[in-house]
């Protein structure tokens, strides 16, 4: 009699790549890409639709900025900047001034301050938007010192914090200042942290071997300050000192922008320069990609251009995706995706964007019923897109912005999807016996045609023989196979729009020889 494995619970372990092969369960993966393992199942990845049309400059920088009714949304060119509301584009870049300077697009960062948006390129004087409408243009932040430039800028409850600051031309990498408070719906009234009768402040993080400030992030009633190799907290004190930082970690942050909260901002999901960490603002961390996907990624990223890399929460899905420049990549081309509702890990393609922002957003963009080619079922677009906190990014060399998880082309590309499993070891096999592998019964549903192959490796590290594809739908039941060897491998495929889940698979085998 033949044997049957049954490899269930397929998207419970996700992709394991630093671990070897024949050591893994049967049901972890040794690759993939573009597939979601959600629900223990394994499901082709939802794709990006453009949204709002096509942005009047490059859009390197996404900002959202809700208000009561309504949702803007900022971008932001090296020089421009503009806001998309119901269906126009306008240009908000400052009166006064003239364009602006940004050396990269990965240098903008922003924040709201009890309403008023706040945007910043270490370059120009700090940016902010009054009135919350498109006819009004962004101005240079009021009361601000002309001569002072920050990398970062953050809010801390009332007061908007400046990080790692040029202060006419001296350096202090170190150094934070912060505001007056602001009052809702204000900007702050002074910055001057030498006068006594504002509560504006001063200080420096004197562990100047930790390197200098790359970023900062608010995580519950604290602003962590992410420095190249030590992570701080910002808190507030009152008194004479009104804000106090601590020393919360000996590790820092891969480059700025590598860090996100997450899980209804409970957390902080954080790429360190040698780890990938979470904490919650205390010395306890976790490690979630240990022994799991971390060796890869460090080993993946591009030595140089990991400048670009960042993360960002995706909470409709609950998972944290960090898109990366791979070796020999300038921008991001990868997208590695920790899912903290299941713990697991998978990867997807990416486009090069460099920023990405959630809120409520609708587009009516798409092609009319009148322009349409062909019949309804074969349309892969939406027609109208209404949606709630969702997350569009901005590709600026297409020039154009995005609705992420929307859609099954991935914008203008049909994307390749697959899953991969080297070195089984099944259940009932004692791995010394040589085997025929005669049949597969993959458990699919929705309707694609999907390609499987049936690869089989002799030896330990030896070379997978892999068979021709064959095609198969969710009205077949098997495919028939037949490879002789020790450790089977196998594959799963699609490169078309069609959705498909993968609820598991069972392998036919007989024992062939002890030898």
């Amino acid at each position: 009699m033949p044997e049957l494995s049954q490899i269930q619970n397929i998207g419970a372990l996700g992709v394991l790549r630093d671990a070897v092969p024949r050591s893994l369960p049967m049901n972890a993966w040794t690759d993939a890409n573009n597939i979601r393992f959600y629900k223990r199942n394994a499901v082709r990845i939802l794709g990006h639709t453009q949204v709002f049309g096509t942005p009047t400059v490059a859009p390197g920088f996404v900002f959202n900025v809700p208000a009561t009714g309504q949702s803007f949304w900022i971008y932001c060119s090296l020089t421009k900047a503009y806001v998309y509301d119901a269906g126009t584009h306008t240009d908000i870049t400052r009166a006064v001034g003239g364009d602006y300077n940004a050396g990269e697009y990965r240098n903008w960062n922003g924040c709201i301050l009890g309403g008023v948006p706040i945007l910043n390129n270490g370059v120009d004087i700090p940016q902010y938007w009054t009135g919350l409408s498109a006819g009004n243009d962004l101005a240079d932040l009021s009361n601000w010192t002309a001569t002072l430039r920050a990398k970062v800028i953050r809010n801390l409850g009332p007061y908007l914090v400046a990080l790692n600051l040029d202060d006419n031309g001296t350096l202090l990498p170190h150094a934070l200042q912060w505001s007056h408070p602001a009052d809702p719906g204000a900007v702050p009234s002074s910055w001057d942290y030498t006068d006594p009768t504002v509560d504006a402040g001063r200080t420096h993080l004197t562990d100047a071997a930790s390197g200098p400030i790359y970023d900062a992030g608010l995580l519950g009633e604290e602003l962590m300050i992410y420095k190249q190799g030590a992570t701080h907290a910002l808190r507030f004190v009152g008194g004479n000192s009104v804000l106090s930082p601590r020393l919360v970690l000996g590790s820092g942050l891969l480059c700025p922008r590598a860090f996100t909260a997450y899980n209804s901002d409970s957390r902080h999901f954080v790429i360190t320069q040698d780890d990938i960490i979470t904490h919650a603002g205390s010395r306890a961390i976790e490690v979630p990609l240990q022994d799991k996907n971390k060796d890869y990624f460090f080993a993946d990223v591009d030595s140089t251009n990991y400048v670009n890399t960042f993360a960002f929460d995706n909470p409709l899905y609950r998972e944290v995706w960090v898109p990366y420049p791979s070796q020999g990549q300038t921008v991001p081309n990868k997208v590695m995706i920790w899912s903290y509702q299941y713990n697991t890990c998978q990867f997807r393609d990416w486009d090069g964007s460099l920023s990405i922002s959630r809120g409520d957003y609708t587009d009516s963009t798409a092609v009319a019923w009148s322009a349409l080619v062909g019949s309804w079922d074969t349309q892969t677009f939406l027609w109208s897109i209404q949606s709630r906190r969702r997350m569009i990014f901005g590709n600026p060399t297409l020039t154009k912005m995005f609705g992420l998880d929307t859609g099954l082309p991935f914008g203008a590309a049909t994307p390749s999807c697959y899953l991969e499993r080297t070195g089984l070891v099944l259940e009932k096999d004692a791995y010394p016996v040589r085997k025929l592998v005669k049949r597969i019964w993959p458990h699919l549903r929705g309707e694609a045609t999907i390609n499987v192959r049936l690869g089989m490796q002799e030896e330990l590290d030896g070379t997978i023989t892999w068979q021709s594809p064959k095609t198969f739908s969710p009205s077949q039941k098997y495919l028939d196979f037949e490879a002789v060897g020790r450790l089977p491998a196998v594959r799963f495929e699609s490169a078309d729009n069609v959705a498909w889940q993968l609820e598991g698979y069972d392998l036919e085998w007989d024992p062939v020889s002890m030898l």
